[in-house]
């Protein structure tokens, strides 16, 4: 008698970029294909993970570099807080798609992010 056998399962890995880069992952499936996407998707996560960590290391000299410090840096946080909750207020209020609110939030942060550090009174 002859018995069919079963087709081996295919071995899946866990795929940890498709949760944590979202649409960049799907943009990957889309373009490159699922076994691609995995392999770049994994690289882009050690690359990010590699350059947070050195940021972390080299801080003082990154700092130095942009010319940050204390104070241009709680601006620049406030500024990334206040970008996103206008892409909130313009999606709730009114009706922006996601990209419309994006645009428009980045666009008006810029402008102020501009004004605040061209105009302002130059020290003495």
């Amino acid at each position: 008698m002859i018995q069919e056998v079963k087709p081996s399962r295919n071995i899946m890995a866990i795929n940890l970029a498709e949760p944590l880069l979202g649409g960049l992952y799907t943009l990957f499936v889309d373009a490159l294909g699922s076994t691609v996407a995995w392999w770049l998707g994994h690289i882009t996560l050690v690359a990010t993970i590699a350059f947070v960590y050195w940021v972390i290391t080299n801080w003082q000299e990154v700092s130095y570099g942009l010319g940050l410090n204390g104070t241009r840096l709680v601006a620049f946080l406030v500024l990334i807080g206040a970008t996103f909750a206008q892409v909130l207020v313009y999606q709730a209020y009114f009706n922006f798609p996601t990209t419309g609110a994006c645009i428009t939030a980045g666009a008006t942060s810029a402008y102020i992010w501009w004004q605040w550090y061209q105009l302002e009174p130059q020290k003495v």
